[in-house]
């Protein structure tokens, strides 16, 4: 694969497990909750494999993370049964998904 398929997987996996992770974080009282935040988790592992396959420089992080903020806002957007501060727990999730991916 080409590093920017591989972006584009990263990307795509990334913003599903941090719309499960965030999904989980604010309704922490559903019952859903707990299998967002495992879904999240493995997802997060699978983000992990596609990671290792490239050598990300400065340009490539700051691309996959514009695309990651754009692609996460529509997944969050779609799902209209979470409260509106899912927007607000955005830059700080992607930011800690990034860097648990050393990225």
């Amino acid at each position: 694969m080409s590093k920017k398929a591989d972006m584009e997987e990263l990307t795509n996996i990334l913003s599903k497990a941090l719309r499960h992770s965030i999904g989980g974080k604010v309704n922490p009282d559903e019952l859903y909750a707990s299998q967002y935040a495992k879904d999240a988790e493995i997802l997060m592992r699978e983000a992990q494999k596609v990671s290792l396959r490239e050598n990300w420089n400065q340009d490539d992080k700051k691309q996959m993370k514009e695309m990651l903020r754009r692609k996460l806002k529509i997944e969050l957007e779609k799902k209209d049964f979470l409260p509106e501060k899912k927007f607000e727990m955005m830059e700080e999730e992607i930011d800690a998904a990034l860097k648990e991916l050393g990225i």
